[in-house]
This record gives C-alpha cells, sequence and structure tokens, in this order.
C-alpha cells in the first residue's frame, strides 16, 4: 500500500493553528498600492536587439498636482583601463582589449516631474519627453485662456487669478546610454524639492522586444511589464530633510523594506509542460538595494542568501552579494556552469520550486557601499520558436529589523 506524506509546512500551520491566533508576517511595501516612492528595478535599453522600455506613472490623487524627482541607475558595464576605456562593455566584455577589463558602473541620472490632478504620463526610456511632447507643457490663466501661464504669478497684474494645472517644470531625459540596464526610483517632493508623505504614486515598466525578421513574418513584438514597487510613507519624521528612513517596521518615515523575498519558478532548462509547445524556460531574477546615497555616489550592499526547495521538498541553499544591481539567470547565481547549478532542472529534480532570498544587509569600504535590504522582480524567458517574455512581481514577506536609508541631494 502506498503511504500518504504530508509536506512540511501544511504540519507546521496545522500546528501553528492548534496553539492559538499569532501575529501574521506582515510585508508593508506593495506594488499594488499608491505610495509616496516608487521602484523600477528594470530598465533596459538594447537597441541594436531591439530592446526598450516603457515607463508609466500616475499621480492617484484626482485633485491635487504633484512634484516627483527621479533617478535613473546606470548599472551598465564599462572598460576599465587597456586601449578602449570608458567603453560600453555590456554586451560583450571582451570590446576591452589591451589589459582591460569590464566592470559594472554606477552612476545617476535625476530629472524631475510634475504631475497634474488624477494624470498618468508615459514615456519611452530611450527617448525620454520632451517639452514639446508633454501633455500639458504650460497652463492657461483661467480669466484669459489664450494666455499661457507656469504659475499664477505669469496672470498678475492683468487678467490676474489663477494658472490651470500643467507640466510645467518636467524634464524627463533619454537614459544616458544604450545599451542601458539598471533602475528607476521616484519620490514624491514639494515644490521646493523636499521629500513628502504623499501616497499617491503609482507606476508601471514595460519591456518591450521588437523583432524585425525571424520565423514570424513581419516580426514580432514582446511585451513583459510589471508593477512598480511602492514604498508608503507613514507620516514620521527623523527630522533631516534630505534622508528617507526606510523602517524597521513602520518606527520609520517610510515602511521598511522586506524580510525575504519569495519566488515561484520553473527551474532553468525545463521544458514548457503545455501540451503541443516545445520551449524551454528560464528565469532571471532582478534585485536591487533598498539603501542608496544619491548624494554621495555610494550604492547600497547586501548578501543575499538563497534557500532553494524543489516539489519533494529537497532544500539547496547558497548565497551572493548584491551590490547596487543585479540581473541574472538563476542558474549563474551560485556557478558559470549553468548546468551544474542548484537552478537547474536536471540538478534539482523537478519541474519547478521555490526560492526565498534573505538579505543581509553589509558594510563596504572597498569600494564604498552601505548595508541594504532587497527589492525586486523576476523575468521569465519561453525559448522556442519565437522567444517570450513575462515580467512578474515577487512576493514580499515581513520587513526588516534594520533600517534602510536613501539619501539624496
Amino acid at each position: 500500500m502506498r503511504q500518504v506524506r504530508w509536506v512540511g509546512w501544511t504540519v507546521a500551520v496545522a500546528a501553528a493553528l492548534s496553539v492559538g491566533p499569532r501575529p501574521a508576517a506582515r510585508a508593508d511595501i506593495a506594488s499594488d498600492k499608491p505610495a509616496a516612492v516608487v521602484v523600477y528595478p528594470k530598465v533596459q535599453v538594447t537597441g541594436a536587439a531591439g530592446v526598450n522600455t516603457t515607463i508609466r506613472l500616475a499621480n492617484t490623487n484626482t485633485t491635487n498636482p504633484i512634484h516627483v524627482h527621479c533617478y535613473y541607475i546606470n548599472a551598465s558595464s564599462y572598460c576599465v583601463g587597456g586601449f578602449n576605456a570608458g567603453q560600453n562593455c555590456t554586451l560583450s566584455p571582451t570590446v576591452c582589449t589591451g589589459g582591460g577589463v569590464c566592470l559594472p558602473s554606477w552612476q545617476e541620472t535625476d530629472f524631475r516631474v510634475v504631475l497634474t490632478a488624477g494624470q498618468p504620463i508615459e514615456w519611452v526610456a530611450s527617448d525620454g519627453l520632451a517639452d514639446a511632447n508633454l501633455p500639458l507643457p504650460r497652463g492657461v490663466c483661467v480669466r484669459n485662456p489664450t494666455r499661457q501661464c507656469g504659475s499664477d504669478a505669469d496672470c498678475n497684474p492683468f487678467p490676474g487669478g489663477t494658472c490651470t494645472q500643467s507640466n510645467a517644470g518636467t524634464r524627463i531625459p533619454p537614459v544616458p546610454d544604450d545599451p542601458f540596464i539598471g533602475e528607476l526610483r521616484c519620490i514624491a517632493i514639494d515644490p521646493q524639492g523636499n521629500p513628502i508623505p504623499r501616497n499617491e504614486l503609482k507606476g508601471e515598466g514595460q519591456i518591450v522586444t521588437v523583432t524585425a525578421a525571424g520565423p514570424v513574418p513581419g516580426g514580432s513584438i514582446d511585451v513583459a511589464g510589471y508593477n512598480a514597487i511602492g514604498i508608503q510613507a507613514t507620516g514620521a519624521s527623523d527630522g533631516v530633510a534630505n534622508q528617507l528612513t526606510l523602517g524597521p517596521g513602520r518606527s520609520g518615515e517610510y515602511n521598511g523594506c522586506p524580510n525575504y523575498l519569495i519566488v515561484d519558478h520553473f527551474f532553468d532548462g525545463a521544458a514548457n509542460p503545455v501540451p503541443g509547445t516545445a520551449a524551454t524556460i528560464s528565469t532571471n531574477l532582478v534585485l536591487v538595494p533598498c539603501s542608496t546615497d544619491y548624494l554621495r555616489q555610494i550604492p547600497g550592499l547586501a548578501v543575499a542568501q538563497y534557500l532553494v526547495f524543489n516539489e519533494f521538498e529537497q532544500r539547496f541553499s547558497t548565497s551572493r552579494a548584491v551590490r547596487c544591481y543585479q540581473d541574472m539567470p538563476l542558474s549563474r547565481i551560485d556557478t558559470a556552469n549553468s548546468l551544474r547549478s542548484i537552478w537547474n532542472v536536471n540538478v534539482a529534480g523537478t519541474l519547478t520550486g521555490q526560492t526565498r532570498v534573505n538579505p543581509i544587509g553589509v558594510p563596504s569600504s572597498n569600494p564604498p557601499s552601505i548595508p541594504s535590504g532587497l527589492l525586486g522582480i523576476a523575468l521569465e524567458t519561453h525559448t522556442g520558436l519565437v522567444t517570450k517574455r513575462a515580467a512578474f512581481n515577487v512576493h514580499m514577506a515581513g520587513d526588516r529589523d534594520q533600517p534602510d536609508v536613501m539619501i539624496i541631494p
């Protein structure tokens, strides 16, 4: 007779319920709620491969406008030393010759956006948004709609009155390079540039790949979209205008970063189980630090501890440092040989599994970094006759015991 085996976490849940209610694990940061800070973990532009990113940002307040300060983080790689110092080597480290080394960078480019009440705005990362393409580049005087204005002062002394809301003051540049890989982070501010606790921002990112030729006549378009991660303000203040304190818990100015991330995924190299399909599946995990110092150009640093479970609850583990940015296939996190990775389908022994990421913030002075928690998304790729991708937000659980800090100029 076959024996039924109960899974471990089912027994654990049953045991917990039997001794009475306990506090539930809480993830304060969420991707489905308006927030005062929104994080787009993956922004990619690769013109040669037809890859670009569409960014959407919306003001959910239907009455008042809101000012936003945004930061592109360039994590592309560049040659250091050698014959081609400074050349972009993101796609091919071999372009660094003469003893040069291809190393990832960390450079920020900031800009401001003004959103009118209830307004969504959209731009393509490679192009930005010039004045001529803004939905509402200037307002008009209420008492004289033919007269353009940027503020109420432009309507005085005649005809007087107020100026309608507009996007005046918005400057959205293109990403600083092509190819580009990195993140975007936007913070709600007042007109003077000080962060404010208005949980009214919502965003989405879409990684769009356009293939002009291939097995599909006329080419193809692939879109992988995800929600920007929202960090909600609590209303508290630490008294430092240019320092945003995240947690711990809800004691900080903003909700604390998650204690750990949970990713449900196929193991890399798995065959698509849907009948009639012939595709191989892989998953990229994109991680960005919660803490960052834009004033002194110092990124966050965390050691990500990974616990990997297959369908039989067999557990594997590894760890890897995340400084500034990580975007790589699961099966490259622990080894350069994907076939030997604990995320390879043949090593794991099952089709699907679950990975838990526990960030341990560690300080570093060489190169300088600050201890940090982690945020992230995942990108699943089905490679067959046509390559298809889907981005998704990972689960976030609990909040860190230690605060994270964002420092802005």
